[in-house]
C-alpha cells in the first residue's frame, strides 16, 4: 500500500510566471517590472524570471489596500 499521496494543486498554491502577472494587474509591463524589481510586489526572482503564488499576491492585496503604489 502506497501512503504517499500527491498534494492536488490548488490556487493557493499555483506559481504565477511574470507572463501571468502582466494578466493579473491592470497595468503594462515596464511598470509590473519595475514593482518586481524594486520589491514592491512579493515576487523571487529566478533566472531572467519572476514568480509568485496567489497566496502571496493575496496577503499583498490586503495589506496594501487603500495605499497607493507608485
Amino acid at each position: 500500500m502506497d501512503n504517499e499521496e500527491e498534494s492536488p494543486i490548488t490556487t493557493q498554491n499555483r506559481i504565477y510566471k511574470f507572463s501571468d502577472l502582466l494578466c493579473i494587474f491592470p497595468f503594462g509591463r515596464t511598470k509590473l517590472l519595475r514593482l518586481c524589481k524594486d520589491g514592491t510586489l512579493p515576487v523571487i526572482k529566478v533566472g531572467k524570471t519572476y514568480i509568485t503564488n496567489q497566496e502571496l499576491l493575496d496577503r499583498w492585496f490586503i495589506e496594501n489596500e487603500g495605499h497607493e503604489i507608485l
